[in-house]
């Protein structure tokens, strides 16, 4: 159990964050931030470039107990490349530097770091190591890691990973799957799998079970190329055709004009809504007021929005892809082979009709025992302890 004596002093250390360019970067890194400093003095500490400002700008804000410093340099775009190159890196060592000030002055000497996510950020951590002593820990989403993939990490940037990876103590990704990407890269061996987080206060199950099973939700960046939007709209607008209470909620912070033509195209208008940037408490809402969330991603990890699906007792129909059936079985969703849209389609009416049943409850408690506040939190701190 946790030793609630003494506080460590944890730099969560953030390459991905909401900041002012793009307000849903890095949600989840947010959250693990914030479970974090329920049992710990946190701090956490993120930099990014910035195309509008001509001086390095910091923004330092106060949020649940947690410091959060957002540091922004003026990043240089025209000129030599080499030379663009080299300004641009003094320009974010210098940020860095700022940023490590400020934190030492909240906190002092951190008594550990927390990587979340290798790039662009790892290189500090390897610094701090290297320079004062102090261990780090990475928790890594990415699927940048999955090498042959349209959107894995170049060649240069998985050489500069893999040296960030071997020095950490101990790797966390968020699923197994991911694991065996990082082992294969870095060779290190010492791995905890922990999951992202939920806020268990903020998404409940509701009171009372709906009667309709026709109403769906999907939530992502909309890449096609990973999430594969078309094909489940083609699915949802063939279904239409049938099923006429059928309707889908497609909630994205990425540019989707392609799916609004597709679906404008195929001409049931009212089977799917889009929807914009919503904050945690309006997506909270939706995912309670529908009755299953879709993914029928190409390749994933562990996505947070079926862990917060599930804190919210709803079941997820899903492509059974990467990490995502290391949480998703017949006990609280339905797997299909990824872009397989006949099977998707399939599984979408088997729900729909009854054949195939979940308990909501039960849904939460998994939910709960994986994914809330408490038990990740415990687990961070745990492994703090036996390296500090």
């Amino acid at each position: 159990m946790v030793d609630k004596a003494k506080k460590l002093k944890v730099l969560t250390l953030c390459s991905w964050y909401p900041n002012d360019f793009n307000p849903t970067l890095g949600n989840f890194v947010q959250k693990h931030a914030d479970t974090i400093a329920l049992q710990n003095s946190a701090v956490a500490l993120a930099i990014f470039p910035s195309t509008i400002d001509t001086c390095i700008r910091l923004v330092h804000t106060t949020r649940n107990g947690l410091d959060e410093f957002i540091v922004y340099y003026p990043k240089q775009e025209r000129g030599f490349t080499l030379l663009r190159k080299v300004h641009n890196f003094f320009s974010h060592r210098k940020a860095f530097k700022l940023g490590y000030n400020n934190v030492l002055g909240i906190m002092g000497k951190p008594d550990i770091v927390h990587l979340n996510i290798v790039y662009p950020l790892g290189i500090w951590a390897l610094w701090l190591k290297w320079r004062f002593k102090i261990p780090y820990v990475i928790t890594e989403n990415s699927s940048g890691f999955h090498v042959g993939t349209e959107h894995a990490y170049p060649k240069s940037i998985l050489r500069l990973c893999r040296v960030v990876l071997r020095q950490a103590s101990v790797l966390m990704p968020v699923s197994k799957n991911l694991k065996t990407s990082l082992y294969k890269l870095s060779g290190n061996n010492s791995f905890k799998i922990i999951c992202n987080v939920v806020d268990e206060k903020v998404f409940k199950a509701p009171a009372c079970e709906t009667r309709s099973k026709s109403r769906f939700i999907h939530i992502s960046t909309g890449v096609d190329s990973i999430k594969n939007l078309s094909g489940m709209i083609r699915v949802i607008n063939a279904l239409c055709l049938t099923y006429a209470n059928i309707h889908l909620d497609i909630i994205s912070d990425g540019d989707i004009e392609y799916a609004k033509e597709l679906h404008k195209e195929l001409g049931n208008a009212k089977c799917i809504d889009f929807h914009s940037t919503k904050t945690t408490g309006e997506i909270a809402h939706m995912i309670a007021s529908n009755d299953a969330l879709l993914m029928f991603s190409n390749y994933e990890n562990f996505p947070c929005v079926i862990a917060e699906s599930m804190m919210s007792g709803k079941p997820v129909i899903s492509s059974n892809v990467n990490g995502i059936p290391e949480h998703v079985n017949k006990e609280n969703g339905i797997l299909v082979n990824p872009r397989n849209e006949e099977e998707l389609s399939n599984a979408i009416v088997l729900f729909m009709n009854g054949e195939i049943k979940f308990d909501a409850k039960q849904i939460r408690k998994y939910a709960m025992e994986h994914f809330s506040y408490r038990e990740v939190g415990e687990k961070f701190t745990n492994i703090y302890q036996s390296i500090v």
